[in-house]
């Protein structure tokens, strides 16, 4: 890669949803693709196809009240558009998760190549098995306060991909 990335750089482009209204991983997923900025080449109808047929697949359920979404394969064209959106629904949602926990966080993940994906997947997994980073999720905190908790809790080395 040319340019280096943030995990909280990635958070603050995509943003977070607070308090969405959906009941169910569609109608959030629905929220999540129409509340983004997206390229020209991308319209919030695939990106929205894209997120509910990876879901079709397995559950984008981690565990612990997290859910990861993706698409199958990268979206995007360029590595500047590249994103992370929290999305908090109002209420938590039952899916399929490893274990019984409604999930009340979404990291929705956007990125233009499967490496960064895959390193982005790999951050993600080590935060959201750091008891501090859930303790701050739990709280429904901003983009900007989730980028500094990131950047403290992440090790050095895994700051920047």
């Amino acid at each position: 890669m040319e340019n280096e990335l943030d995990i909280g750089e990635l958070i603050k482009k995509g943003g977070v949803i607070f308090n969405a209204k959906g009941e169910t991983p569609a109608e959030l997923y629905k929220i999540i693709a129409e509340s983004q900025p997206l390229p020209e080449y991308l319209s919030s109808e695939m990106l929205y196809t894209e997120l509910m047929q990876r879901e079709e697949l397995i559950s984008t359920a981690v565990g612990n009240g997290l859910a990861l979404p993706h698409p199958r394969y990268p979206l995007l064209k360029n590595e500047d558009e590249q994103r992370i959106i929290v999305c908090y629904p109002k209420k938590a949602i039952s899916m399929e998760a490893p274990d019984p926990k409604p999930v009340f966080v979404f990291f929705t993940i956007l990125s233009s190549t499967s490496k960064v994906h895959l390193k982005i997947l790999s951050r993600l997994a080590y935060l959201i098995q750091n008891k501090e980073f859930c303790d701050i999720l739990a709280g429904k905190p901003s983009a900007d306060f989730l980028a500094d908790a990131v950047n403290r809790i992440l090790p050095p080395e895994d700051k920047r991909f």
